[in-house]
């Protein structure tokens, strides 16, 4: 039989286990409180500089994470604004002994990020209102779903960039009061993104558009890249006081592998070690009634040598594309030509960084493609980028080219008719910013030349017999070697159109 003193002693155990519970739920609640006032006290006044705004904020103490509903806060030049903020694991003791900040996680859930470059570090130096940012506050994890990203000169004007960020995720976030004064307000050691949607504008009349795009551990890969004219033909030359090129560009794939991005100093870094893609289109539409366009145009070492940007592109290899280039000549009449399809080329060491180190690599480029739907064309290229004087050699060869493959071109661009055939032709030339000298060998045949009249219809006479009474034609079928012929470089003018006049000079002079 159990005695009356025991039964009491049990029920004061029991009395006893819930009052200590009751007083450890209390102290708990009370500690919530104090360390949710506490924690919100520290951030208005710790982050004060950094303009941060919410609803309300939630702290559980005992998993160590809260919640802050609708936060927005302002770093360096981007706001951010997010549908809520989960925090997942703060170090209290970091924070109430050392005043750092030190987050295992961080969740957004649908934000907005605006980032505007015009907010520039010397506006934000000259704001003495806020005070100085003295937290060191890292993040092991940053996770982003379902967000956007807004680049723009201000925030009432439309996105220079917009990026739907349908996953993101940031490791080793890292922000300090020297982080704030840089183009991204933060250090971090990896970023890893899902995009279903991306808009760039490039220029006034050409918008960037990608479809989906993921970068993954150094992998990025876009699908469906399109760049494309805001204008038609007809309202882009309307729009033009000079000559400009309007271009389209269609790339179903791009892989970039060994890929990394960043800021050197205020200026933009890119590097990849393998940049590929294949079965693009790429069409280049030019209005040559219009003025010229008189300004310097440098040659590629110099434009990638002076580029803001800094670059690092160890290999960059085409595949199975192709190049359409449409010249307008002749006023009432269709754009003449130039066509490039089974277009493969491979491109190595396109950098701009470490320009001083010793062994600095040279520039290559090594291309073939059917020129006009039915000639081999190759052609090689390389230069140093470093190089002051900008030189460089280009050399190639082209296969059998018909007259009606070269009249698509000729007849609407020149007004100018040919019959016969070029066999073959073989170019070498080193040059430099001013001139160039090389070498040509040309093979053809039975070539007549009809100047037409301005309709476009009828023949010329007395300029074609001329035309042809002074080729020669007496040496069909035999390789004519051409040796130091030079071309004058027209600064105005690109190097294509240098090159071109490399060859057409070579040209003249076994045709003449």
């Amino acid at each position: 039989m159990i005695s009356t003193d025991t039964v009491e002693k049990k029920y004061k155990i029991i009395l006893y286990v819930f009052i200590g519970l009751f007083i450890l739920l209390g102290l708990v609640f009370f500690a919530n409180k104090i360390a949710k006032q506490k924690i919100k006290a520290g951030i208005e006044q710790e982050l004060l500089n950094s303009n941060v705004e919410y609803e309300d904020i939630s702290v559980d103490i005992i998993s160590g994470s809260s919640v802050v509903s609708r936060p927005s806060l302002k770093l360096g030049g981007a706001i951010i604004k997010s549908e809520e903020l989960s925090v997942i694991n703060l170090d209290y003791k970091e924070y109430f002994s050392n005043k750092k900040i030190v987050f295992d996680r961080i969740i957004f859930k649908k934000p907005e990020i605006l980032i505007t470059p015009s907010d520039t570090l010397e506006d934000r130096d000259k704001d003495t209102s806020k005070k100085d940012f003295k937290e060191d506050i890292k993040i092991r994890h940053l996770v982003i779903q379902d967000g956007q990203l807004k680049i723009s000169k201000n925030d009432t004007v439309k996105e220079d960039l917009y990026v739907s960020l349908k996953s993101m995720d940031i490791y080793d976030l890292h922000i300090t009061k020297k982080s704030l004064r840089n183009k991204i307000p933060f250090r971090f050691r990896e970023v890893s993104i899902e995009s279903d949607s991306l808009f760039y504008s490039l220029d006034p009349e050409h918008e960037l558009h990608v479809k989906n795009f993921q970068l993954d551990k150094g992998t990025l890969q876009m699908s469906d890249l399109r760049i494309l004219p805001i204008f038609s033909k007809a309202e882009f030359d309307q729009r033009q006081n000079i000559e400009k090129d309007r271009f389209e560009l269609k790339v179903p794939i791009l892989n970039m592998k060994g890929f990394s991005w960043g800021f050197n100093g205020d200026k933009l870094q890119l590097e990849s070690a393998t940049t590929s893609f294949e079965n693009a289109e790429f069409f280049v539409y030019r209005n040559k009634l219009l003025p010229d366009d008189t300004s310097i145009k440098p040659l590629y070492s110099r434009k990638l040598r002076e580029l803001d940007t800094k670059l690092k592109f160890d290999s960059i290899q085409i595949s199975n594309s192709s190049l359409i280039y449409e010249e307008k000549s002749v006023a009432g009449k269709p754009p003449g030509k130039v066509m490039f399809s089974h277009l493969n080329v491979s491109i190595a060491n396109v950098s701009n960084i470490n320009m001083e180190a010793e062994g600095f690599p040279l520039t290559t480029i090594k291309a073939k493609t059917k020129f006009m739907g039915e000639s081999n064309l190759k052609f090689n290229m390389e230069f140093d980028i470093r190089d002051p004087k900008d030189k460089f050699n280009f050399s190639g060869s082209l296969a059998g080219i018909s007259a009606d493959a070269m009249n698509s071109f000729l007849k609407p661009a020149l007004n100018i008719v040919v019959e016969g055939k070029i066999s073959s032709m073989f170019f070498n030339f080193y040059g430099n910013d001013d001139n160039a000298l090389g070498d040509t060998r040309l093979q053809y045949h039975d070539f007549k030349v009809e100047v037409l009249r301005k309709d476009g219809v009828r023949k010329n006479k007395f300029l074609s017999g001329i035309a042809n009474l002074i080729l020669k034609n007496e040496t069909a079928n035999k390789k004519i070697d051409q040796q130091n012929i030079s071309a004058i470089r027209d600064k105005t003018k690109s190097f294509w159109n240098f090159l071109w006049l490399c060859i057409r000079n070579g040209a003249l002079k076994s045709f003449l």
